[in-house]
């Protein structure tokens, strides 16, 4: 019988790393991560422990939670499925003694571009923390930067404000690869009255700048290649936007429901002629399931990776994760490679 074991490692005022552990009655165990699930997530994990204690097997479960996942719970259902997913995927992989990359179809190991998102290092958020921030990335030898400027201003001060960030991020990564996040905060016409300004900043890509329904006229103005999509389930939802010449696609493994669907996402973009960069700013073992799938998806598949958000990141999984580089490289052994290291995660009980 299957049981599940939840961890939760604290990071910052802001994020929480939320972990799931499936382990077989043989001792035998899969890891997954559900972090940033929203309200409601914890109380789905009841459920999914009822079912298997009933002695449903993980795809009983998985389809418990495709049945839970609507309306306002949509979202919650869809990245704890995540999480169980790349957890009982992880444990097959491992039963099977071969990485999770070559259980997923991959030919060869190899390393995995990834670029550093700023925003979750910064606290005070001023276009000279931008700056700051920018700068430690690319002394850390990173060389494609995003962030995220237009959050947490208010109305009157957010395409002034963001402006202004973005600004500073430029002139401290002159070289750099920049990546914009609007996090769908500018309207349309809002985008297109800054066109020339965002323009400027010469950027490799402009993210959730309209709804992936509407950027036919985003497009057009010719600012940069859009990206988006970090939120979507199915390859119907991309479809649309793949035609309307959306640059690049960003599945996330958690927020799409699993690694199964992630894959289906990129497969999607990728015979559409999109670039796909997978959306991770997350902990250490979605970023690791990550990994294993940009591997067998080949390699133009890259990854996003939380920069600077703790300095203890890479020693909270064992063994420790790749130190700051433009690079990730796979763990060895099967299945993820990795496990949680003592000191940095604790027993997770949902309220």
């Amino acid at each position: 019988m299957l049981t599940v074991e939840l961890f939760r490692a604290r990071v910052s005022a802001r994020t929480s790393w939320d972990v799931v552990r499936v382990r077989d009655a043989d001792g035998a165990f899969g890891l997954g991560e559900w972090s940033d699930a929203g309200p409601g997530a914890e109380a789905l994990w009841p459920s999914v422990t009822e079912r298997l204690a009933e002695g449903g097997s993980g795809g009983d479960a998985l389809a418990l939670l495709d049945q839970l996942a609507s309306g306002e719970r949509r979202f919650a259902a869809r990245t704890v499925r995540g999480g169980l997913e790349q957890a009982l995927t992880d444990l097959a992989a491992r039963r099977a003694g071969v990485p999770l990359w070559r259980w997923l179809g991959g030919r060869a190991a190899r390393p995995v571009r990834r670029y550093a998102n700023l925003n979750r290092a910064l606290r005070r958020r001023t276009p000279e923390e931008f700056a700051e921030v920018a700068a430690a990335a690319v002394a850390a030898g990173y060389t494609a930067l995003k962030c995220a400027p237009f959050d947490g201003l208010p109305d009157g001060e957010r395409l002034g404000g963001g402006l202004a960030r973005a600004r500073a991020v430029r002139a401290a990564a002159p070289d750099a690869e920049l990546m914009v996040d609007a996090h769908a905060l500018l309207s349309i016409d809002q985008v297109l009255r800054t066109a020339a300004q965002l323009r400027a900043l010469d950027l490799r890509w402009l993210e959730d700048a309209a709804p992936l329904d509407g950027l036919t006229a985003v497009r057009e103005a010719g600012i940069a290649p859009l990206a988006g999509g970090e939120f979507a389930t199915a390859p119907a939802e991309v479809r649309p936007a793949l035609g309307a010449g959306l640059g690049w696609l960003l599945p996330d493994v958690k927020h799409a429901g699993g690694l199964a669907a992630a894959r289906a996402l990129a497969e999607e973009a990728l015979a559409a002629g999109a670039g796909v960069s997978l959306h991770s700013p997350s902990g250490p073992v979605a970023t690791a399931a990550g990994l294993h799938l940009a591997v067998a998806l080949g390699p133009s598949v890259e990854s996003e990776f939380a920069f600077g958000e703790a300095s203890w990141r890479r020693h909270a999984v064992h063994p420790a994760e790749t130190p700051d580089s433009p690079w990730l490289t796979l763990p060895e052994g099967p299945g993820l490679g990795l496990d949680l290291a003592p000191g940095h995660w604790h027993p997770h009980t949902p309220t």
